[in-house]
């Protein structure tokens, strides 16, 4: 048993939700409601308590009602961060003085999110003073959302969590391990009060539960008592008088109202306390359309499926609301290198850690290299290259030079998104063909050409609603070429992994109205043009 399969087993609940169907479907949590399954198409939220279909602002409507409001989410969802931005504008004209409390910060970075809120901190400044990507965060783009319209609207956003260190050694070691200092921070937690949140939290960590010792397991358990704990004490003591807080936070936190709800209502009656009312907001997936089409045999029309889109499955009892969601395929909207950095004693930057099938390990770094520059530009510092790490898009090139047993090492890979091909599709609605080779220059679309087949390089042309897209060029399970298209499919842009003789790592196309080529620049890795 390994730490990296622990790792990897948190990762798992660290991801959330958008609910995926086995676990929505779940009969846990309020007894009236877990046994009654309902659907909801795409793009829909649903009263699970009315059992009834709502837009966006009857939901907020719905959720207003209490003093505590809990938004789950899938942490890599663009979809539902843009949504939450909508339901935070809703519920702000329904409860004035409103106040946002997010998962993602401490309960000591109040001072940082004021000035935030006030506009003194902008972009890179703000993420710098919060320590953001310090802490190991998800990418920002996927809050800025959120944040952003909390800015507008003047809502106070406030931390909720401790210190990572404390739920990773209760993870590692058990609550016992927590020094005095760490104890009076969190206070005591019981791990005893709900077998039925022991069972979901299980769940979650699907099939590595198996896998792992008994004891191994009552110390991840614990870790998940102590966050929920933790959040739900700082929920209550930021809370305004008489006023309200909506809490964004991963749906395993919130769902069937086992996690934080049920510690809010347990920790007011341990403070005698009179009670108050939660509502929580769940993500669910609605399923890609089965490209198989109805199966064989079955009894009922289409299998008991709708048509089309399928609607999302879950029981009621999953939360007050329930807002369904398309399939993305699983490509998420930013890449995620798996690169995990430290600071040398020198003051040099190491590769601390480059994550399995992650684009850190394709471009080959390897713990303990010392980074000399990304792109041919030197990092000031850790902060700062972790922000220059975190710019990067689908579609770029990763280009870290580092030094390794005192010889110089580019490490290099090129961004897109593993897709995930069910009978030559990768993902909904797009496909994947032998695209052959071609002429990046031609007046003419790309085809794909027979004589290619017998190359050493696999090609593909990648599609999407029937529109090319780019073409993929690998080498021995290496994307070593990327070529982008427009509708026409002719090339617009080359990216290479291997610079070209003459330095070159990316070429643009010009062309005009009939597709020839009206000029063409060449960049190398710093992204100044070669010759």
């Amino acid at each position: 048993m390994t730490g990296r399969l622990v790792a990897a087993a948190i990762l798992v609940l660290g991801a959330a939700w958008a609910v995926a169907e086995d676990l929505a479907m779940l009969p846990l949590g309020d007894p009236q409601r877990a046994y009654a399954v309902a659907s909801l198409e795409a793009g829909s939220f649903y009263d699970c308590r009315e059992g009834t279909v709502l837009d966006l602002e009857a939901a907020a409507g719905v959720l207003a009602r209490a003093r505590v409001i809990l938004l789950g989410e899938e942490h890599t969802s663009m979809d539902q961060k843009r949504t939450q931005a909508r339901l935070l504008e809703a519920l702000a004209a329904r409860k004035p003085g409103l106040v946002l409390g997010m998962e993602f910060f401490q309960r000591g970075d109040d001072g940082v999110l004021a000035r935030w809120t006030s506009g003194e901190l902008e972009g890179d400044d703000f993420l710098l003073a919060s320590g953001w990507y310090d802490r190991g965060g998800y990418n920002w783009v996927y809050y800025a959302p959120v944040m952003e319209t909390a800015r507008k609207l003047g809502i106070p956003v406030v931390g909720l969590n401790v210190e990572r260190s404390i739920p990773r050694t209760v993870s590692r070691k058990g609550l016992d391990a927590l020094d005095p200092g760490q104890r009076k921070i969190v206070g005591e937690v019981d791990v005893s009060g709900s077998p039925q949140h022991r069972y979901l939290i299980a769940r979650y960590f699907g099939d590595t539960v198996s896998l792992l010792p008994p004891a191994w397991f009552d110390r991840m358990y614990a870790s998940q008592c102590l966050w929920d704990v933790v959040m739900a004490r700082s929920i209550l003591d930021k809370l305004p008088p008489e006023g309200t807080m909506v809490v964004l936070v991963g749906s395993g936190h919130v769902a069937f109202g086992l996690s934080i709800a049920r510690r809010i209502h347990e920790e007011l009656a341990r403070r005698g306390e009179p009670d108050i009312e939660v509502s929580t907001f769940v993500p669910v997936t609605a399923p890609a359309p089965d490209p198989g089409g109805d199966p064989s045999g079955h009894p009922m029309p289409g299998g008991g499926k709708a048509g089309g889109g399928r609607p999302a499955l879950f029981v009621r009892s999953v939360a007050d609301v329930v807002g369904a969601f398309p399939d993305r395929g699983g490509v998420e909207e930013v890449p995620r290198l798996g690169l995990k950095l430290e600071e040398g004693g020198d003051g040099a930057i190491l590769v601390k850690q480059a994550w399995p099938d992650s684009p850190a390990s394709a471009a080959g770094l390897v713990k303990g290299d010392r980074i000399v520059d990304l792109g041919g530009t030197v990092p000031g510092d850790i902060h700062r290259l972790r922000l220059a790490l975190a710019r990067l898009r689908w579609g770029d090139r990763l280009d870290l030079r580092v030094e390794r047993e005192g010889a110089t090492v580019d490490c290099v890979a090129l961004l897109e998104p593993e897709l995930l091909s069910v009978d030559r599709e990768v993902a909904p609605g797009w496909t994947v063909e032998a695209a052959g080779g071609f002429d990046p220059t031609a007046p003419s679309p790309v085809l794909p050409l027979e004589s290619a087949r017998a190359s050493t390089l696999e090609r593909r042309l990648v599609s999407r609603d029937g529109t090319p897209s780019h073409v993929e060029v690998w080498r021995d399970g290496v994307l070593v070429e990327v070529h982008r298209l427009d509708a026409g499919g002719r090339v617009l842009r080359s990216l290479f992994r291997d610079p070209l003789a003459d330095g070159t790592v990316e070429i643009v196309y010009r062309r005009d109205g009939g597709g020839t080529v009206t000029g063409v620049t060449r960049l190398d890795r710093s992204g100044r043009p070669v010759g």
